[in-house]
C-alpha cells in the first residue's frame, strides 16, 4: 500500500503561486514579484486631453492678452485659480463644476458664446474633471 495514496496526509501538493513568488524574489533579492495585471487605463490629463480644446475655444476671451471675468484658461493654473464667479472646476464633480454648466449651456451665458462645443470635447473635460482633474 502507498503510504501517499489519495487523502493521504503524506500527499504532496504544489504550494501556491504567491509563495512562488516570494520565493523567487527572496532568492533573487528582490523586495516582490508581483503578478501580472491589466494596466489601467490612463487618467485624463490636463495638458493632454483639456488645454488643446480650451486653446482652440476659450483662450481668445479668457487668456494673457484678454481675461473676461477675470478668468485665465490658458494654463492649469489659471483654471483652477478661477475668476469672478469662483474656480470653475470642483475637482471630481463635474456635476458641480461651473465650467461643464457653461460648456453644457446650463449656465448664463453659456460658452461659448456662439457656438456650442462638440459633445466629444464637452465629454472629455467632463471626464477629465471627474478622474480628479489632474494637471
Amino acid at each position: 500500500m502507498d503510504p501517499k495514496g489519495a487523502g493521504s496526509e503524506l500527499q504532496e501538493s504544489a504550494p501556491p503561486a504567491s509563495i512562488l513568488r516570494r520565493l523567487l524574489a527572496a532568492a533573487l533579492g528582490l523586495a516582490a514579484v508581483a503578478p501580472a495585471r491589466a494596466s489601467a487605463p490612463p487618467r485624463s490629463s490636463f495638458a493632454r486631453d483639456v488645454a488643446p480644446i480650451l486653446d482652440r475655444w476659450c483662450v481668445g476671451c479668457h487668456g494673457a492678452d484678454e481675461a473676461q471675468a477675470g478668468l485665465r484658461l490658458d494654463s492649469y493654473a489659471g483654471l483652477m485659480r478661477g475668476g469672478d464667479e469662483g474656480p470653475p472646476v470642483v475637482a471630481g464633480d463635474p456635476g458641480s463644476s461651473l465650467l461643464v454648466a457653461k460648456i453644457e449651456r446650463r449656465h448664463r451665458p453659456p460658452m461659448p458664446p456662439r457656438r456650442r462645443l462638440p459633445a466629444a470635447q464637452v465629454a472629455r473635460i467632463h471626464a477629465w474633471i471627474a478622474d480628479g482633474a489632474l494637471p
